[in-house]
């Protein structure tokens, strides 16, 4: 077997030399333009079931191409003339370029790695010659979208979406150039927004075609699958981009060339589609908007749309609006609400635009309301946002379950920051403060050392519910008017009970919160807690402070094992 299969090995290899040298001839034949048939032998070792031979092909018809380009050979004639022998030689040239492009965006998608990434760089290495062409032609900024659009769709829709691609296609181009960016978010709304229409379209013929309802169901599911996996792939990657700019003045990467170098001559009729090098997407329509200046309005010249922070801002807005109407998994959407009011809400033209989105996460309750409190709260503060129901919301999360959760330290930091108004009303506070006492007899240690703190600034801000510390009313929960169970903290009865709870930490297992339990108890002279302090604590950081606690006397052990067991059972 061994030998067998290093003469196999050794035959392969003779094979892909000896393509490579026949691959290597025939791109030198196409120096001359005689041997133009070449271009189709060339392109038959592409169809090569040797992922070497491939690379090797692909690499050489792109170089053929890309002098076919500059000697503006192909370029599709204005006026065909089909007696033209030059002209059929153009077209045909046309055709196979075309041919050449679709086949290397098929292999982004391919199962063999070592042929997504050397796609990818082609396809970008030919929208950049593409557009230095067309700009040198012209004289004007041109951006060949009618390239970079199809690039786009077959990467959002790649079934074999694989990790190299995806870190080589941000890390190489999106993060770095703005108008590779600006243009990806562009085109992926324009593909989102034509996959939920064809959706819309197949849903209504479904139900006035009611006879073909397995054909139908078919159509359906493959529809959902799609779409599933369209918000996958651009989740993937727009979760990656990382320098969305904020100002101006930080557009100024480009993968094709800076505009300022190409004065823009703005005519009455002239649209922006032009301006930007449109011609190619898949659709007429554009977004962008203009931002006119007083003082530029005078100017013969306006700013290129390409270098306006509105025109990107508003790119990364459809496309973030696009993906939020996709069918989303739980662990996606979890993620996009933890990052949401961080790297989404500061870059959106419109924030008020994901009010009901964040509405209806806050609504559903669970972990997912509280990764939507963060971003709820932004828009409340920032962008007057008019949610009444906001804080009756919030007590309603106050229970057993968030004491458990992953995001507890998160919960408690919002939640400090929500009620950290000296306006609010006495009756409200009092209500969170009995809820939290209530929830810390059963939490967890951790969280227990966290409420304590919590409930001590409370009281220290709101000094009018010192009250149930002074009552004597509630001695246990049997006497105790609190009404847990009450999901509307304006009727809890929190104001006539007392915090008879904290007085039973005092007897806490874990010495840490027996200690702590005992502030109550002493005049309130200390300062507030930073509640940082306490957030973070887990039983494996208790553990190791317990391991790591310096003793000043070491514990009794004994000399001699007993003989005899003096427990009793």
């Amino acid at each position: 077997m061994a030998p067998s299969a290093k003469r196999k090995r050794a035959s392969a290899g003779e094979n892909f030399k000896e393509s490579r040298q026949k691959i290597r001839t025939l791109e030198a034949s196409l120096s001359d333009k005689s041997n133009l048939n070449n271009v189709v032998e060339l392109t038959k070792f592409t169809k090569s079931d040797n992922a070497q031979v491939v690379h090797a092909s692909i690499h050489a018809l792109h170089r053929v191409y890309t002098q076919f380009l500059m000697a503006d050979d192909l370029k599709k004639p204005k006026v065909i003339d089909e007696s033209s022998a030059k002209t059929k030689v153009q077209l045909w040239l046309r055709e196979n370029y075309l041919d050449y492009l679709t086949f290397v965006r098929s292999l982004l998608s391919s199962d063999e790695p070592g042929l997504q990434l050397p796609a990818l760089n082609i396809l970008m290495t030919m929208i950049k010659s593409e557009s230095e062409h067309a700009m040198n032609n012209s004289g004007a900024y041109h951006f060949a979208n009618d390239v970079y659009g199809p690039t786009v769709r077959a990467i959002i829709n790649n079934t074999n979406f694989s990790e190299p691609l995806r870190r080589e296609l941000i890390e190489k181009y999106l993060n770095v150039y703005d108008d590779l960016r600006h243009y990806f978010f562009k085109d992926a709304a324009e593909l989102i927004e034509k996959a939920l229409k064809e959706k819309d379209e197949d849903t209504m013929t479904k139900k006035k075609n009611k006879a073909k309802k397995v054909e139908d169901n078919n159509s359906s599911n493959n529809n959902n699958k799609s779409l599933s996996l369209l918000a996958s792939n651009v989740y993937a990657i727009v979760e990656g981009i990382r320098t969305m700019p904020t100002e101006a003045s930080e557009i100024d990467e480009f993968w094709t060339v800076n505009p300022t170098k190409y004065e823009a001559k703005v005519e009455k009729k002239k649209n922006i589609d032009d301006l930007l090098g449109d011609e190619g997407l898949l659709s007429d329509e554009d977004d962008m908007e203009v931002e006119e200046d007083a003082n530029t309005k005078k100017k013969a010249s306006k700013k290129h749309p390409l270098l306006q922070l509105s025109v990107h801002k508003r790119g990364f807005s459809n496309c973030w609006l696009s993906l939020l109407k996709l069918p989303l998994t739980e662990e996606m959407y979890k993620k996009i609400l933890l990052i949401l009011h961080k790297r989404i809400l500061p870059h959106l033209s419109e924030p008020k635009l994901l009010m009901d989105f964040l509405t209806d996460s806050y609504n559903i309750g669970g972990s997912v309301s509280l990764l939507a409190l963060n971003g709820l709260f932004t828009l409340i503060v920032e962008h007057n946002l008019d949610y009444p129901d906001f804080y009756h919301k919030l007590y309603t999360l106050l229970d057993r379950n968030v004491m458990h959760v992953k995001y507890r330290s998160r919960f408690f930091r919002l939640l400090e920051l929500f009620l950290s108004s000296a306006y609010l009303p006495a009756a409200l506070i009092a209500s969170f403060i009995k809820r939290m006492a209530r929830l810390s007899l059963t939490a967890p240690p951790a969280a227990s050392a966290a409420i304590i703190p919590f409930i001590y600034n409370l009281l220290k801000r709101h000094p009018t519910c010192m009250t149930l510390i002074h009552s004597s009313k509630a001695t246990g929960e049997a006497e105790d008017p609190f009404v847990m169970t009450e999901l509307d903290p304006y009727k809890s009865n929190a104001m006539e009970s007392s915090l008879w709870e904290v007085k039973t930490l005092t007897e806490h297992y874990y010495a840490n919160v027996s200690t702590l339990a005992k502030i109550f108890s002493e005049q309130f002279l200390k300062p507030k807690y930073n509640l940082e302090d306490f957030l973070d604590h887990t039983y494996a950081t208790f553990f190791t402070t317990e391991i790591d606690r310096k003793r000043k006397k070491e514990p009794a052990l004994a000399i001699d094992k007993p003989i005899a067991s003096t427990w009793e059972i």
